[in-house]
């Protein structure tokens, strides 16, 4: 969508403009959608590959799981991190595990820039020593936290045990 299109024509009422505006985010998101399957060869289950799946299965289950298979697994697109279907579970295990080679690597997360380099690894140490300060900030918060609720239980205790001896 560009930004020509996007534009509410000035002559619509407030209502319908907003229906309009609506109309167009949807279009936005379907073309994002068709966009992000284009480069695969289309989702996997459009067009004559849904039929022919399910024809397999009722001919012959095996050629039904192969056909299954073909066009989930085989194509050229599983090969690619940035497919649409990518699990983003892995998306952390891939970054720690990146994190780890470039530590242990010498030169791996170069950029080749030396003073680069460098300004990245300063910002790094100020920014983990700005975590560490947060960090020990929360902790401190969540123990004064707890000393208050500790002293509120106290006092609402005390006022129990009086009003008791009160009754007696």
């Amino acid at each position: 969508m560009t930004a020509a299109s996007s534009a509410v024509p000035s002559d619509l009422p407030p209502d319908l403009a907003w229906r309009w505006h609506k109309q167009q985010l949807k279009q936005a998101r379907r073309e994002a959608r068709q966009a992000r399957w284009a480069p695969w060869g289309g989702h996997p289950l459009r067009g004559w590959r849904l039929p022919a799946m399910i024809l397999g299965f009722i001919l012959w289950w095996p050629l039904g799981l192969a056909l299954l298979a073909f066009f989930f697994l085989w194509r050229p697109a599983m090969a690619c991190n940035a497919a649409p279907w990518a699990a983003p579970w892995m998306t952390p295990w891939k970054d720690r595990m990146r994190e780890r080679v470039r530590e242990h690597v010498p030169g791996f997360g170069s950029t080749g820039n030396v003073a680069f380099d460098e300004y990245r690894q300063n910002v790094l140490a100020r920014l983990d020593e700005e975590r560490r300060q947060l960090d020990a900030q929360a902790a401190e918060f969540s123990d004064f936290v707890k000393q208050l609720r500790r002293a509120k239980d106290q006092e609402e205790f005390e006022r129990f045990m009086a009003s008791r001896e009160r009754k007696s």
